[in-house]
């Protein structure tokens, strides 16, 4: 005849002491143990409590229809300054000869972002030689998914040319972003930098001070995986070509209370596993083996 399992069921059997007891000690003590070392252990092997983390997004990005080129040239007396900025229209209008401004932003996958820009700029130099050039293209910047941020910021290209003069500049880079510690991140939009690079709140319209201004900023966009290639042709006209690229930035941000927890719990639940498994373990030689005293609760003997 064949013999089937149909049914089990499990006997409980409790184990019960006084109150000042060695045995009420001992469950006491494994108690403690199973709650306070996992805690402990994950403390101390750092990383606990998440202090920061980061996502990828790429930042949808406008231009702000503005720019300013500054550039010294072998007469000191006749620099180069175009601008769309009225502080050098009213008083360095005479400097500006740049003859072209070709601007274009590419959206490749169609997604709605702009992937790149193509910026191409001519300057007449009537015999002149640029040693050096500088350009600020402000823009605006915004991230709309785990952390919302809003702010202006700028395009900032610098290059020198300390041998042979250059009539053609060809640039070709990566827009990242730069961080020198982490955001605040909440429901409300980040905007601490929501406000111009050039001539904020009345402040200096020279170079050197918005560049200073600028470098002081926690978040601030600049240019990687700079390509360049010059060449030397018409002596009368120099022509920038950039090329600018918009690919996801990662961004550092502390988290709230229970993305905290959250990681936290995940950490502390692994540990607390594995030790309440060896302090059960131990709890169970002890008893088994009537270490202690204790009064056996069991329903088998209350049935006999």
């Amino acid at each position: 005849m064949v013999i089937l399992e149909v049914h089990t069921k499990q006997i409980k059997v409790k184990y019960k002491s006084t109150l000042l007891s060695q045995a009420t000690l001992l469950a006491l003590v494994c108690a403690m143990f199973s709650i306070i070392l996992p805690f402990v252990f994950a403390y101390k092997s750092g990383g606990f409590w998440l202090k920061r983390d980061v996502f990828h997004e790429q930042p949808r990005i406008s231009l702000k229809g503005e720019y300013l080129l500054i550039a010294t040239t072998n007469n000191i007396t006749h620099p180069i300054i175009c601008s769309t900025y009225s502080y050098y229209k009213e008083r360095l209008d005479f400097l500006d000869v740049c003859s072209t401004i070709k601007l274009r932003e590419i959206d490749d996958n169609l997604d709605g972002k702009v992937d790149k820009i193509s910026l191409t700029i001519g300057v007449n130099l009537f015999d002149n030689k640029i040693n050096s050039l500088n350009l600020v293209l402000p823009i605006s910047y915004e991230l709309t998914t785990v952390c919302p941020v809003t702010m202006q910021s700028a395009i900032v290209y610098q290059h020198w040319f300390p041998y042979s003069p250059a009539t053609d500049l060809r640039v070709v880079g990566d827009l990242t972003l730069s961080q020198s510690s982490a955001i605040q991140c909440g429901k409300r939009t980040y905007d601490s930098y929501n406000y111009p690079v050039v001539g904020y709140d009345g402040s200096s319209y020279e170079l050197g001070d918005v560049i200073e201004r600028y470098s002081e900023r926690n978040m601030s966009t600049h240019l990687t995986n700079v390509y360049t290639h010059v060449e030397s042709g018409n002596q009368n006209k120099f022509t920038l070509k950039l090329l600018v690229r918009y690919p996801e930035h990662a961004v550092y941000y502390r988290p709230q209370f229970w993305q905290i927890m959250k990681w936290a719990w995940v950490q502390y639940f692994a540990l607390y596993i594995i030790i309440a498994w060896f302090v059960r373990r131990i709890k169970n030689y002890i008893f088994n083996n009537r270490l202690v005293l204790f009064y056996e609760d069991s329903p088998i003997k209350k049935s006999n």
